[in-house]
């Protein structure tokens, strides 16, 4: 299984931190967000780990990848650049995910992480799913709040099968919300570049997932463990305080 990790957003709401720093480079723990990740990555069996970013931030990354040993991380990060610079050009998850695997070849079954997840569980329960059923299955988070899962997308589930997605609906019907954290199947990625072509909603992959629901099966794992959208200043700062105590 391949990995990628997706870097290639601007984090506005996190301005002005985010004007110099990406945000998957900021420090939590003792080391930045993206180290968590991708040990996260590799504890789960990826075997190839892959991280998309914009033009902007590519020097950043590049010199993370460059020194990522000094953090634990032996073995190699690709990066692909999406030729964008600002908020305005950006491409969007889907178009993002499409585009770094056109770039670089990806044809195995592919592992998608948001690059500004936060999160203390680990990804073998998804991938033992997965290897089950063999369809698209993403990680899913009880906020247990109607009111809160209204800023997310938010999942309605039977049986673990995905059988309802809504994107930061008004009135959710669940408190299970998306967190970012998809696996695809090698026979699904086609479709990805079926939905970008045609003209669909190229950002929340959570649209992808309501197209792709109307074609084949999508299951979800619930996790109960701790985890984070690193979206705000207010939201950095509470996990930033939250894990102080806990640097290496």
């Amino acid at each position: 299984m391949d990995a990628l990790i997706l870097c290639g957003g601007f984090a506005t709401r996190l301005e002005p931190i985010t004007f110099f720093v990406p945000k998957p480079l900021l420090p939590v723990g003792g080391k930045p967000i993206l180290d968590h990740i991708v040990d996260s990555v590799k504890k789960a069996g990826a075997k190839r780990i892959v991280l998309s970013t914009n033009k902007k931030f590519y020097d950043q990354f590049r010199y993370w990848s460059e020194s990522a040993e000094l953090h634990g991380i032996k073995g190699g990060v690709e990066i692909v650049m999406e030729p964008t610079m600002n908020h305005g050009e950006k491409y969007g998850a889907i178009k993002g995910i499409n585009y770094a695997i056109e770039k670089l070849g990806l044809d195995g079954d592919l592992m998608v992480i948001a690059g500004d997840n936060f999160y203390t569980f680990g990804l073998d329960r998804i991938t033992e799913k997965f290897t089950q059923t063999r369809k698209t299955t993403i990680a899913v988070h009880d906020v247990k709040s109607l009111d809160d899962a209204r800023r997310f997308g938010v999942v309605d589930m039977k049986n673990d099968r995905v059988v309802g997605f809504e994107e930061k609906p008004k009135s959710p019907k669940s408190s299970l919300i998306s967190t970012g954290i998809y696996v695809f199947p090698k026979e699904m990625l086609g479709m990805l570049k079926e939905y970008v072509s045609g003209g669909n909603n190229p950002d929340a992959p959570g649209y992808f997932l309501q197209w792709l629901m109307k074609k084949d099966a999508v299951y979800g794992v619930v996790y109960t463990d701790n985890w984070y959208d690193i979206g705000t200043v207010e939201t950095y700062k509470e996990v930033f305080d939250r894990y102080v105590s806990r640097q290496a």
